[in-house]
């Protein structure tokens, strides 16, 4: 046996069924082994980012994602999707090939420091050192990123893959490089997400609280049990609940409570988050702006504001939120009548089927097309407010946000979702961001999966303009952020990927096309043209 195969059987061992790759000379024992297996299927892409944000979305709903990719170009080029998993919390692999030792001594034209290009992107990084040790590296490395709750670098050397051993093989720890010595260790955000016990969770007291708490909830409190729970215990205190901006998977739905999410934009998320006596982090980390602001704190959060964490990011906390609902005795409690902020959800309006296309219109279609089952990708950016707060009307959904702001990630993200459920799967997709990895369209046209993407069209980075206004800039630039000369022809490029694509222009046209497609089960790609 070559160490491809001990690594892809380990794979198939430990339960994973896929694998994003878009692979390189140096894996080719590893393209053989993959072709060969019968356990693990390999979804080849064009683009590593493709490959890399597949896997984190397969991972978010089906436990780990696995990227396999080319040498230091190679995961260069994913990079930024796999700094999205990790802010995510997404159990992840990334595999990648490496020249043999001798190649790498003679520098090469394609040699990069992988451990040193991984390091700042995965939680922690591992190397197999020799063919006895491809199973307990693989092992250790899938263990670790499910522990972690992100992605776990894996360098795979290609004299080691190639090297024959027998199934008499010692066991031996992995080398760890980049995080240091252990996986355990590594930054304090990826101290944060350990998972472990939970049993001993410290429930925080009334007194503790005061009278007018918030509760924060990550995307692990985001089940439909976990909302149920928090919102009552919400309800119960009289506290605020609210969801992060951009999570990473929540059940939503007119059967499911709806909360809130932060706004994105800092004056918005303070304005919304007041003077609070306490905050509570449910398996959430403190909101922070994205971006720096002269002499204004980075905290959404008042500095003298109590902090109470009831568990950190990455551990299920259903059972922390039921003990605590049993011990406030509201357990039983409906969750009607919440008096929450947008607890109820806003109802439909009614808007004329001439009328041209807006964010708020979008939104309403967008939403109104969503069956039971579905699961929902939204990297609308700006145009995608109005689409989240209406679907509180839609049936049972899943819904996949997008914590790490590395912009583009939202069709790749919708493939990996609908390899992991074969469900339908609806992407509402800027198209600024849709111009990063359209290539997850062949593989989508490739596998004939049931994707329907909404681009909502604008022709500019809108939330570049929404931010220089923001800051007092004046005048808005034309030249760095729109992009409407020429306009690009994004049903031509679906078409050249096998993708079918149509225009929207008004609110009839929309509803009428997704309507239409509504079930189809091979992918399309719609337009929505709007007029601010």
């Amino acid at each position: 046996m070559k160490g491809a195969d001990r690594l892809v059987a380990t794979l198939g061992e430990l339960g994973v069924t896929h694998v994003f790759t878009n692979p390189g000379t140096t894996e080719l024992e590893l393209v053989r082994s993959l072709e060969a297996s019968s356990s693990v299927t390999p979804v080849l892409v064009t683009q590593e980012l493709v490959a890399t944000g597949a896997a984190d979305g397969f991972g978010r709903i089906c436990g780990v994602g696995v990227a396999l990719l080319h040498l230091g170009p190679g995961f260069s080029n994913g990079a930024a999707f796999v700094h999205d998993a990790r802010r995510a919390g997404t159990p992840m692999l990334v595999i990648v090939g490496e020249h043999p030792k001798a190649h790498l001594d003679l520098d090469a034209p394609l040699n990069t420091d992988v451990v040193a290009i991984m390091g700042p992107f995965c939680v922690a990084v591992m190397k197999i050192d020799d063919g006895a040790r491809v199973a307990s590296v693989i092992g250790e490395a899938y263990a670790c990123a499910q522990r972690l709750r992100g992605p776990v670098g894996v360098i795979a050397p290609q004299d080691v893959m190639m090297s024959e051993f027998g199934e008499a093989a010692r066991a031996a720890s992995p080398e760890r490089r980049g995080t240091g010595d252990s996986c355990e260790d590594g930054s304090a955000l990826n101290r944060a997400r350990m998972t472990g016990d939970t049993a001993e969770a410290v429930i925080p007291s009334r007194e503790q609280l005061g009278d007018d708490p918030v509760l924060l909830v990550g995307s692990m409190a985001l089940s439909g049990v976990g909302l149920a729970y928090a919102t009552k215990i919400a309800s119960h205190l009289g506290a605020r609940l609210y969801a992060e901006v951009f999570p990473a998977l929540m059940e939503r739905g007119n059967d499911t409570p709806c909360i809130p999410r932060l706004p994105y934009f800092p004056d918005q998320a303070r304005a919304l988050i007041g003077e609070p006596s306490a905050v509570v982090f449910i398996g959430a980390v403190e909101p922070l702006a994205y971006f720096a602001e002269v002499d204004r704190s980075a905290s959404l959060i008042p500095r003298t504001t109590p902090r109470l964490h009831l568990a950190p990011p990455g551990v299920c906390v259903d059972g922390i939120l039921s003990r605590w609902a049993k011990n406030l005795g509201c357990e039983g409690d409906g969750v009607d009548g919440l008096g929450v902020a947008e607890s109820t959800p806003v109802p439909p309006l009614q808007f004329g089927s001439d009328e041209r296309l807006n964010v708020d219109r979008l939104g309403f279609i967008f939403a109104r097309a969503i069956q039971s089952g579905d699961v929902v990708v939204d990297e609308g950016r700006t145009s995608s407010a109005s689409a989240y707060r209406y679907s509180a009307l839609a049936p049972h959904h899943r819904y996949l946000g997008h914590p790490g702001g590395a912009i583009g990630g939202g069709l790749a993200l919708a493939l990996g979702a609908a390899v992991a459920t074969r469900a339908r799967v609806r992407a509402l997709v800027a198209d600024g961001g849709a111009l990063y990895a359209p290539q997850a369209l062949w593989t989508m046209a490739r596998l004939g999966l049931p994707v329907g993407v909404v681009i909502a069209a604008n022709d500019g980075y809108r939330i570049l303009r929404l931010e220089m206004q923001a800051r007092g800039i004046e005048p808005v630039s034309d030249e760095l952020t729109r992009f409407a000369a020429p306009t690009v022809d994004y049903v031509a490029l679906a078409a050249a990927f096998g993708v079918e694509g149509f225009w929207a222009r008004t609110v009839g046209e929309l509803d009428a096309i997704l309507g239409a497609q509504r079930d189809r089960n091979d992918p399309f790609l719609v337009v929505a043209e709007l007029v601010d």
